[in-house]
């Protein structure tokens, strides 16, 4: 659980769709207060409500905060807007990919936004393939992001190119990070037997993050186990089961359950709040795809209204 005692707060605002992860000693989920300068003209009216988004600390240095922007649904007709919607209703994370062929967006839609790059957590990602292909994704991202460094970045499939190999790229963001252009690496969709294998090559051990689908309708409770002992943070993405890469989920759309229903009534929330609840309530972070303003403020307002209780929690772990 998070709690105010192990806490320092990002200040933002009430948010629709997301990603998650968790970690087994709530002392690591704090929270941290953005400068006047990043939130006064920044932060449209809506953030008058202000709501507390802890974060997690990362193994390779940084706390990221438990919800991120992700962009790469397809859900966005325009990245650059919700970019742009996301950061002025307080939301301070966004979750990029190399294969996403969006950074461009994200850089516009961070500069209209009027809070410097450098007041963000940046998540970005590159496929598996050889050193120097991956080395040039590397680039390629900082590049197109206008950034020097970015917080984090990931292998976003455990498949590689042909003639790659998890060994070489994983190498390539080892050398990325001593060379000060990225502060934390991890993977994305890695199971137990991924992990091992790179175990074995490893310089820096353990990855930060495995960001992998995760919701009420579907869970990975072996390889959540098995992180959780390695002390890797295991983030969620498709939190509510919708779009494509919700395509692994047992449930589909996780709001249209009875159960969920219930519990968003009780708490006078929306559906949407309560499957998000249920992942960050347990210190995990996610990735939202979100685009209209009333769903990011909806996404972002998590902590105003209280924890779900134990018996709420249970009956979702359940579905």
């Amino acid at each position: 659980m998070v709690t105010s005692d192990s806490a320092v707060y990002y200040v933002c605002v009430p948010g629709e769709d997301a990603v998650a992860s968790q970690l087994t000693n709530t002392n690591d989920v704090t929270a941290a207060v953005p400068s006047a300068a990043t939130s006064a003209d920044a932060v449209d009216a809506f953030s008058s409500t202000i709501a507390a988004i802890p974060s997690v600390l990362l193994s390779g240095g940084g706390r990221l905060p438990l919800v991120s922007l992700g962009t790469g649904s397809g859900q966005h007709a325009d990245v650059a807007t919700a970019t742009s919607l996301w950061i002025r209703n307080g939301g301070r994370a966004i979750d990029t990919a190399h294969d996403y062929m969006d950074q461009r967006a994200v850089r516009k839609g961070i500069a209209s936004s009027g809070v410097p790059a450098s007041s963000l957590f940046l998540t970005t990602k590159i496929s598996c393939g050889t050193y120097d292909k991956a080395s040039r994704q590397i680039a390629d991202n900082l590049r197109q992001l206008g950034v020097p460094t970015v917080n984090l970045t990931l292998i976003h499939f455990d498949y590689c190119d042909a003639g790659g190999s998890l060994e070489s790229t994983w190498k390539a963001l080892e050398d990325a990070k001593a060379d000060g252009k990225t502060r934390a690496i991890g993977v994305s969709n890695f199971s137990p037997a991924d992990l091992q294998k790179l175990k074995r090559q490893a310089r820096v051990w353990p990855p930060a993050i495995n960001q992998c689908s995760l919701s009420i309708g579907f869970h990975d409770d072996a390889t959540i186990k098995y992180c959780d002992e390695q002390s890797i943070v295991y983030m969620g993405y498709s939190p509510l089961c919708g779009g494509v890469n919700g395509s692994s989920c047992t449930h589909g759309g996780v709001m249209s359950l009875p159960q969920v229903k219930a519990v968003a009534a009780a708490h006078s929330v929306s559906p949407a709040q309560v499957a998000l609840k249920w992942i960050v309530q347990q210190g995990r972070p996610l990735a939202t795809a979100v685009a209209r303003a009333d769903y990011i403020r909806e996404d972002l307002d998590l902590w105003s209204w209280g924890n779900l209780t134990d018996m709420e929690m249970e009956t979702l772990s359940a579905i």
